[in-house]
């Protein structure tokens, strides 16, 4: 009966974010927008100019903007329609879907579905552009952006999960500066709507399913290209110790395409940066011998040499933006070279190693299981049956 009680208090903590079912999510953000191109590719939009209808998009269908001091300028390629503080495209049907290409500066053409929002950043030299989409049509984004279209139905079941769980999980991250979510890695990575058939299939036929700890809390729905054959666990890499995000031996990932690597960089660069950044004693001849040869033969560490230093591995894998920490270190002539392991933070889902298993006919609750203990399934569309009690 407690358990009862306490799912029911975490379903309704969600309830206006899954009534809603739409989210905000800023677009292109990692460009300085001062001039796009909108235009439908499907369905017809209305467009309203600081809350007043203007124009809808059947004549016509491509509109500009561009920046004037404090102000958007709308025109067409005929004429210029005027000047706004916000803009607002509004599809008219269920399925309106839109393009966008950045012109200043030049980019590549990205579609969207359902709403668009376009005001400016506060101090005016930039568009803000924001997405109102349906969650599940988000997360259909979502999960093309950070897996491709090459993997098989199973997974894309199990990505959809974690990329909702995630989401639910970070909902007002961005609430403060006008939307909810980016579409970067600092949320999840949203370049484009999906067309894939099994990515759609994977969202639909998981629709409202999230991951929680034996708390009924949200995951963290951590994820990575690639382990190298073995995942890390949380606390080793953000000093944060969960019961679900353990460090795992993995099997599956050891042959795809990132589990292997190598960079070399000067002798010298090396020993400068041991001594200017971590005051390691290069002059000792023993101790430079040390860090020229590392090598992690029992798995993963989280140091560098051991000692009283404590180098965490994963500050050598920023400084020199290496694909991870799990790499050896040898030194041939007057350079170091690095032979590594693996691509990404290595916490919780391997998506190479998680492919493969689909691709052995694992289920997605299987591998779900594999890489992040203690985790349950809950369908966040049981909210309305509770609501109703």
């Amino acid at each position: 009966m407690k358990k009862y009680i306490v799912l029911l208090l975490f379903l309704l903590s969600f309830s206006l974010s899954i009534h809603a079912a739409s989210i905000n999510v800023r677009i292109l953000t990692t460009k300085v927008i001062k001039s796009f191109i909108f235009s439908p590719i499907i369905g017809t939009y209305d467009v309203y100019g600081d809350g007043v209808l203007l124009a809808n998009s059947e004549v016509p269908g491509i509109f500009q903007m561009t920046i004037d001091n404090d102000s958007i300028i709308l025109k067409t390629f005929e004429k210029t329609i005027g000047k706004y503080v916000t803009l607002k495209m509004i599809s008219k049907q269920t399925d309106g879907t839109f393009k966008i290409k950045s012109v200043a500066p030049e980019g590549k053409v990205r579609t969207y579905e359902d709403n668009l929002s376009v005001s400016l950043v506060a101090d005016k030299k930039q568009f803000m552009l924001v997405n109102k989409v349906e969650i599940e049509k988000y997360i259909g984004g979502v999960v093309e952006s950070e897996s491709g279209t090459r993997a098989s139905l199973e997974y894309y079941k199990l990505q959809s999960i974690l990329c909702r769980t995630y989401l639910l999980a970070h909902i007002t991250r961005h609430t403060p500066e006008g939307f909810q979510v980016c579409d970067d890695v600092h949320c999840q990575a949203y370049l484009s709507r999906t067309t894939d058939a099994d990515v759609k299939k994977g969202v639909a036929e998981t629709k409202g399913l999230v991951v929680v700890d034996n708390d009924l809390n949200l995951i963290t729905a951590a994820f990575h290209s690639n382990c190298g054959g073995q995942t890390v666990a949380s606390q080793d890499v953000w000093s944060m110790s969960t019961s679900y995000l353990k460090s795992v031996k993995d099997t599956f990932c050891i042959h795809k395409t990132h589990a292997k690597w190598k960079r070399n960089i000067p002798l010298e660069d090396w020993r400068a940066y041991l001594q200017l950044k971590h005051k390691y004693p290069v002059d000792d001849s023993l101790k430079l011998n040390d860090a020229t040869s590392f090598s992690q033969p029992n798995g993963r560490s989280i140091y560098f040499i051991d000692n009283e230093l404590k180098i965490p591995l994963k500050t050598i894998r920023a400084d020199f933006q290496l694909k991870s920490t799990y790499f050896s270190i040898d030194q041939q002539g007057e350079s170091i070279y690095f032979t590594g392991r693996g691509y990404g933070h290595g916490v919780g889902l391997c998506q190479e190693g998680a492919m493969h298993m689909a691709e052995m006919k694992k289920s997605y609750k299987e591998i779900l299981n594999f890489y992040y203990q203690n985790v349950h399934l809950v369908d966040l569309s049981a909210l309305s049956y509770f609501m109703q009690e």
